[in-house]
């Protein structure tokens, strides 16, 4: 009898024990005890908490600028305000660099804590498990036993009852904890999907960094072009403003009346080709997709000279451009040393034009099919093809519809 209470006090005991170690709350108040009470977790909250506060002083300089550069481009444009405005804009980039750097090392901090939090509770359940293991063994060995057994062993009917609804009872109890220890296994798994994400967004300010790096080379070569060109005149500028402007009107001129004469001739022809390739999808031009300038991008360095109409990928010198899609081209325009571009026109009133080309590899009127090269790309400073402003190697592209310029994103996979 003295033997059968023993072994109830220690069931009951360990299931005590158990009930409250594998309590969500417990876990996760002694995971959270563990890693608060961890100097190289409280190292790590200092660190984000300085680098927070860094975050935030350069974002304000970056605001500043802002204000800056908005203020210039309010004003009348003149040399002295455009090399005022570039040089704003280059701090400002410098800035914006300084603050993607910042960012990702506040990242890599929170990974670093994420990893400690999840360290911590995987040592939890696993130690909570082994506890568990060896209640669920004793419970077990105390569960092989007959009623009939458990009556003999008894010398009372009512001890007989009462061990035989303890173990019931038990039973019940070990269920209960068994659903709290899958759901702290749950909340386990949401901060690892956590981290995953964490780690997404590291990556994706890596990128964005490059991308801030490429936008900084490139302010710094349109205030060198626009140096070299004026030589900080006045009148040296105001002409080269008037002749960029003309020279752009010229070429959207010709770009639409090209494209509307060349939809005419093949229409009087009865040539229906067009109407065929109706509804097919588009291609990139080069294999690279990093777009240095966005579709009426606000950071453009010419835009106050003309807006952009198109998007700018970076490509190195010399890639072979190809057609983005099948159809006629209505422009192949070489201008020298100036601005060269190809146009095609496509299926359902699209088209597309390739900027900055350095070579042309195709003729007015002719045929292409997707994917053929039809020129090579160019826009280095002072290249065959570049033009007067252009900041680095790159494919100038615009996809039109019935003429007007739309977002090339939009169209291309």
């Amino acid at each position: 009898m003295l033997k059968t209470q023993n072994t109830n006090k220690t069931l009951a005991t360990l299931l005590v024990v158990c009930i409250l170690l594998l309590q969500p709350s417990a876990l996760s108040a002694q995971a959270e005890g563990a890693t608060g009470k961890d100097p190289e977790v409280q190292d790590i909250a200092q660190q984000l908490k300085e680098q927070r506060a860094a975050i935030e002083e350069v974002q304000k300089k970056v605001d500043a600028y802002e204000s800056k550069i908005q203020a210039k481009r309010n004003e009348a444009l003149s040399i002295r305000n455009q090399l005022d405005e570039f040089g704003d804009e280059i701090d400002q980039t410098k800035l914006k660099l300084d603050l993607k750097q910042k960012e990702i090392t506040e990242i890599n901090l929170t990974i670093a804590e994420t990893e400690k939090r999840i360290q911590a509770k995987e040592e939890e359940i696993s130690g909570q498990k082994e506890k568990l293991s060896e209640f669920v063994r004793l419970l077990h060995q105390r569960g092989q036993k007959s009623p009939i057994e458990i009556l003999l062993a008894n010398n009372a009917f009512s001890e007989f009852f009462d061990q035989a609804q303890y173990l019931e009872t038990v039973e019940g109890d070990l269920s209960v904890i068994l659903k709290k220890l899958k759901s702290v296994h749950e909340k386990l798994q949401t901060e690892k999907k956590d981290l995953a994400d964490e780690r997404a967004e590291l990556l994706a300010l890596k990128n964005q960094l490059q991308g801030t790096q490429v936008v900084l080379e490139e302010k710094v070569t349109a205030k060198n072009v626009i140096l070299e060109a004026t030589q900080a005149d006045e009148a040296k500028f105001q002409e080269l403003l008037s002749q960029v402007r003309s020279e752009q009107a010229k070429i959207n001129n010709d770009i639409i009346s090209l494209e509307r004469a060349l939809r005419a001739k093949l229409e009087a022809s009865g040539d229906k080709t067009l109407s065929e390739l109706s509804g097919q999808g588009f291609m990139w031009p080069v294999p690279g997709r990093t777009i240095t300038s966005g579709f009426h991008d606000p950071d453009y360095p010419f835009r106050r000279y003309f807006e952009h109409p198109a998007i700018d990928i970076r490509t190195p010198q010399g890639t072979p451009v190809k057609a983005i899609g099948s159809g006629y081209v209505s422009r192949a325009f070489d201008g020298g040393l100036g601005y060269s571009y190809i146009s095609v026109i496509h299926a359902d009133g699209l088209s597309s034009v390739y900027g900055h080309v350095s070579c042309i590899l195709v003729a007015e009127d002719e045929y292409v099919v997707q994917g053929q090269a039809i020129g090579c790309s160019g826009a280095t400073p002072g290249t065959p093809g570049a033009g007067r402003l252009t900041t680095g190697p790159h494919v100038h592209l615009e996809i039109r519809l019935n003429g007007i310029p739309v977002n090339p994103v939009n169209y291309l996979p």
